[in-house]
């Protein structure tokens, strides 16, 4: 049995991977030499941390996360590591009924409540663990 039912597609849509950083300079570089466009860094204090979105026509969006506080969530993310793909995140339609279908065939639990996003024009977002697959950012249409 498939982890994400059929009908998971139908409302959800991959929006971006996310990539804790203790800096931002190398990644920068990095992506904007492979052709994406980054955006400047914007803070979130609702989240504890400093981001960049590096949007791509032709690869993954990259979300690139990096702490501001001790006690932001990914700060222990970056403890052994000086980057890491730490999440994935899909648009969602309805967050009720995506957490209705994942939860019919997987242990999930809610990590971060959904709260608006300023990267994201203020857009919800939530963070779920989901047992054997890892953290799934769900951001709201």
């Amino acid at each position: 049995m498939p982890i994400f039912p059929a009908e998971f597609k139908e409302i959800a849509k991959f929006h971006h991977f996310g990539l804790a950083v203790k800096d931002f300079n190398n990644p920068i570089k990095f992506y904007k030499n492979i052709g994406y466009v980054c955006s400047e860094p914007l803070k979130d204090n609702i989240q504890g941390v400093e981001i960049i979105m590096c949007l791509s026509n032709f690869f993954p969006n990259v979300e690139l996360v990096t702490p501001i506080e001790e006690n932001s969530p990914i700060k222990n993310f970056l403890k052994n590591n000086n980057e890491l793909i730490y999440h994935i995140c899909y648009e969602v339609q309805s967050l009720e009924k995506v957490l209705e279908i994942i939860k019919r065939t997987n242990r999930v639990i809610c990590a971060n409540k959904p709260k608006p996003a300023i990267l994201f024009n203020n857009k919800f977002v939530s963070f779920y663990y989901i047992k054997d697959v890892g953290l799934i950012e769900f951001l709201e249409k």
